[in-house]
């Protein structure tokens, strides 16, 4: 059996321009988080878990 664990933190961000996405929900708040990407921390620390259970790294 493999087990993974995820982790992912992302800064607080202001840019209006972005919205706040957690978990693939939209979230219209005053603030963001910073990221290359959507900055969603859910889905980024899930996606870690399930490489590393599956032992493909990162």
């Amino acid at each position: 059996m493999r087990i993974g664990q995820g982790f992912d933190s992302h800064q607080w961000d202001d840019d209006l321009s972005k919205p706040l996405m957690l978990g693939g929900v939209e979230f219209d708040l005053n603030s963001s988080l910073k990221g290359h990407s959507d900055g969603d921390v859910i889905i980024h620390a899930c996606i870690d878990a399930l490489l590393g259970a599956a032992g493909l790294g990162e």
